[in-house]
């Protein structure tokens, strides 16, 4: 039979306080139960007799109660009430399950690298730091999302997504001569989703697309997945191998073309309005679909080419997303098209998830329409190009070989001189000093001949990083 403590716990509480008293009263039970005063098993007193005892409402004394219940302190039986929950259980509620020994692997890099705290110098993640993000703008639109009517944050909104936000992307896009209507603006849980629903509308199992070699690791994933013929186009300094492209095209015939023209991830390289053109082109003369993957556009030059604005969405289809300037927590990109296919790809999103988050959409709204976000994105491009120059010339002191010479964005891509090592057995290396490389294996179709790695710039200023590719 479960003991009951009905007794006054004479809770020291202070209704002046800047601590609530939700707050003061689950740290108060929260400490007896670490401290062994309230022991496994035992009942706590029932709300109302509580509350009356400490001389607070009802409504506080079920908070605090479910407070320690979300947090394993106190398990919950309806009809009995609340009980103290077995203390080795309540220190491992909520902790997460992690591996031993992190292995770099493309599971890894794809998915628990985002959970994992144990690496302390991030060298190939694929975000940017807190510090650069734009958190004075997403806190002033958290503010006035809690000011709003809940009966505008309750619904599962519109299946394009959030009408103001479409309006702003398409005020967005027409900085660089692209002219869409809201019909042609879907939203989506992050860009990369919006590839995924790319590849599930407009191509089937068995058939052939292009993508760039190296190119977007989860891209090749999502290909990998969808059971199609994945087949490379090299990436060059200047953007694709145009020959390359012509004969690929001519050979496979195929249905798509997923490029990142502008700053690409993982070289870190932008088209040149040549290569541009000719890509367009051949897209023409061969009849397959370009995908633009341009999440890196906000970052970019105000020169650098956008196929999408060249083609104006006649075989363009343009994705888009705020991850890199605003917060990547956010989960918010957006694809762009023309009418008819953006119906299709509303349809395949209402399938897999129904619609995005409209709370989600009204943050990145609020974020890009406050008069902040534009200022914060030029000091973090200027902040980024330093860093690129900067971490550059460190990595070439030491032995790195730089694809191309940086114009800025997160990325800088480069080999060691060593053929007879792979990225991998380096980064294996630099694991146990504490260093999280990025393999180019990840991002590469076919196996280098040299080990190429993705260096993010904004995390790459480490001495042991420097000190460890010196020694190698």
């Amino acid at each position: 039979m479960a003991r009951q403590r009905p007794e006054n716990f004479n809770l020291a509480l202070d209704a002046d306080s800047e601590l609530g008293l939700v707050d003061q009263v689950s740290a108060a039970l929260a400490q007896m139960i670490e401290s062994g005063q309230l022991r496994t098993g035992e009942r706590l007193p029932s709300v109302r007799q509580f509350a009356s005892a400490q001389g607070i409402s009802v409504s506080t004394t079920v908070e605090a109660y479910e407070r320690l219940v979300a947090t394993g302190l106190v398990l919950a039986r309806r009809g009995a009430g609340f009980f103290v929950q077995q203390r080795d259980a309540a220190r491992n509620a909520g902790r997460p399950v992690i591996p031993s020994n992190p292995m770099i692997d493309s599971a890894w890099l794809l998915s628990e690298v985002f959970a994992d705290d144990r690496v302390p110098i991030k060298a190939g993640c694929g975000w940017l730091p807190n510090k650069l993000l734009d958190a004075e703008g997403l806190h002033l639109a958290e503010r006035r999302a809690v000011r709003a009517s809940a009966t505008q944050q309750v619904g599962y909104g519109h299946p394009y997504g959030y009408v103001p936000l479409r309006q702003s992307i398409a005020q967005f896009l027409g900085r660089w001569a692209l002219e869409v209507s809201l019909d042609q603006v879907v939203t989506t849980h992050g860009a990369t989703q919006a590839l995924d629903l790319i590849v599930r509308t407009m191509i089937k199992r068995g058939d052939t697309v292009l993508m760039e070699d190296p190119g977007y690791c989860n891209l090749l994933a999502i290909l990998r997945l969808a059971d199609v013929k994945v087949i490379g186009v090299p990436r060059l300094p200047t953007g694709v191998d145009i020959d390359a492209l012509e004969r690929l095209a001519r050979e496979h015939r195929p249905k798509l073309f997923f490029t990142n023209p502008i700053l690409q991830n993982p070289t870190g390289t932008s088209y040149t309005p040549a290569c541009a053109m000719r890509v367009l082109q051949i897209a023409e003369r061969h009849n397959f679909w370009v995908v633009e993957d341009d999440l890196y556009r906000e970052l970019a030059q105000p020169t650098d080419p956008m196929l999408a604005a060249l083609d104006g969405l006649q075989r363009v289809i343009y994705v888009g997303g705020f991850s890199k300037t605003i917060a990547p927590s956010l989960r918010m990109g957006f694809a762009a098209c023309r009418p008819e296919l953006a119906r299709e790809l509303a349809r395949t999103k209402m399938a897999l998830t129904l619609t995005s988050s409209e709370l989600t959409e009204r943050l990145v709204h609020t974020v890009l329409t406050e008069g902040h976000h534009r200022k914060h994105v030029e000091r973090l491009s200027a902040s980024l190009m330093t860093s690129q120059a900067h971490i550059g010339a460190r990595l070439e002191k030491v032995g790195l070989i730089p694809f191309a010479a940086p114009r800025g964005g997160m990325f800088y891509w480069a080999r060691l001189d060593r053929p007879d090592m792979s990225a991998r057995e380096i980064a294996d290396r630099a694991l146990q000093k504490g260093i999280w490389l990025a393999p180019g294996e990840f991002f590469q179709l076919s196996e280098p001949a040299y080990p190429w790695f993705r260096f993010n710039v904004a995390y790459s200023d480490a001495p042991e990083l420097i000190e460890f590719f010196r020694k190698l």
